[in-house]
């Protein structure tokens, strides 16, 4: 049969149903859930750094403990998107500050990472501020023109942990509500407003300022990913599921809670037993996450009962943004790549447990492809077989089990720079 008479066919057919077609009910769509303007097609990793850790923070401002600060924020690895500035410690009168200005934001706005500025829910529910809207409007101002736009930051978080009632609750939101017209989705613009709470999306003030938010971080510290669909079922009436991160802690200091959540350097054997790996990879029944967070991320690598102040790797970060990532299907971004002075050696940084894989092109007798394994603290090396030399360019991807090769990184030898 040719095509033509099978299309007059069907359309004869088509004809003769819609004549005798019960005619259909129009059905409502229903509205979408949440404001998803910040979402992103990738899963994010968030973490809160606390300033009282910092390297310019002396450490007799903020405990008994002998070991001094070790940490910049300027460390933090670039497979962090968002930082927040976690300050509970005594810092007013340190280096921290025009630190963070100078430094620090630059540093991390270079890699990629977003920082904003954690404020508690006391801030807003019992500032000294009549209760009427010019006033909320006002102190809101104040509020960003104090803790985000003296430090380049982007945007604010605010730490929910308590329940305002009364005027108090009133308060925050005529607040909260004033504050979403100058960040967060509502703005118009590309900052950032958090809701970050160990509560459930039933509490008042969440349902009373949901529409405000960017994204809700759930501490779950502790919980399991068992517990997280039940949790997340609370919030699902008010975000988009990529609106909802759960968060896990490492194990501070003179802690006397052991979450058990991640500890020690990142074993890809016992990961997947800590609720850190869960968070990673569990995904709510409807939806996509928008990622997970960590607390006191300059703790990565240590275990409960270690009171020291030592360097971190950020192992437990890399390697589980690199499992979310991969359980996403996400490809990961283009690793860094450097060449050697001895023209054959090949050394960068990666999604940790990436196969790297390394191909030149160009003129001549050219080095044969290599590949290798990013190891778990995130870098990688390779030695190619011959010198590399003007004009050839060795291209370096990377990949993850479960996904695509990201984007090529080009490296060529250049004996006229610098």
């Amino acid at each position: 049969m040719k095509r033509t008479t099978a299309l007059g066919l069907g359309t004869l057919l088509t004809a003769l149903t819609a004549l005798t077609a019960t005619p259909a009910v129009a059905q409502d769509a229903a509205p979408p859930v949440g404001d998803t303007t910040h979402c992103e097609s990738e899963p994010l990793v968030m973490a809160y750094y606390r300033t009282w850790r910092d390297v310019t923070v002396p450490e007799s401002a903020n405990s008994n403990l002998p070991d001094p600060n070790v940490t910049r924020m300027s460390d933090l690895p670039r497979e962090i998107d968002v930082a927040m500035v976690f300050d509970a410690g005594a810092t007013a009168d340190t280096d921290y500050w025009d630190t963070l200005r100078d430094e620090y934001v630059p540093s991390l706005h270079a890699q990629g990472t977003r920082a904003v500025y954690t404020l508690w829910i006391d801030d807003l529910a019992k500032a000294d501020i009549p209760l009427t809207n010019e006033a909320y409007r006002a102190y809101a101002q104040e509020l960003v023109d104090t803790y985000v736009t003296p430090y380049g930051l982007d945007g604010i978080d605010v730490d929910v942990e308590s329940y305002p009632r009364g005027d108090d609750l009133t308060r925050a939101i005529g607040v909260f509500d004033a504050l979403g017209e100058l960040i967060g989705p509502r703005s118009g613009t590309d900052t950032l407003f958090l809701y970050d709470t160990n509560q459930t999306g039933d509490a008042p003030l969440f349902q009373a300022v949901s529409e405000n938010v960017s994204f809700v971080l759930l501490q779950a510290y502790g919980r399991g990913a068992e517990r997280m669909q039940a949790a997340w079922d609370t919030f699902a009436d008010e975000i988009a599921p990529c609106q909802f991160l759960p968060g896990f802690s490492f194990p501070e200091e003179q802690d006397r809670t052991h979450w058990g959540d991640a500890e020690g350097l990142y074993d890809p054997a016992t990961a997947p037993s800590f609720t850190a790996h869960e968070y990673a990879t569990w995904q709510p029944t409807d939806g996509t996450k928008g990622g997970f967070f960590a607390y006191a991320v300059d703790r990565d690598g240590k275990v409960w009962g270690d009171d020291t102040i030592t360097p971190t790797q950020f192992t437990w970060m890399r390697n589980l943004a690199a499992v979310q990532d991969d359980a996403a299907g996400v490809a990961p971004a283009a690793p860094t790549a450097s060449l050697a002075g001895d023209r054959v050696t090949l050394t960068g940084t990666g999604a940790p447990t990436a196969g790297v894989r390394v191909t030149v092109t160009g003129p001549g007798l050219l080095p044969s492809a290599t590949e290798t394994t990013v190891a778990v603290d995130g870098t990688w090396s390779v030695t190619l077989d011959r010198k590399l030399t003007v004009p050839m360019s060795a291209s370096i991807t990377q990949q993850l089990a479960h996904t695509a090769a990201s984007e090529a990184t080009e490296v060529r030898y250049r004996p006229w720079a610098g």
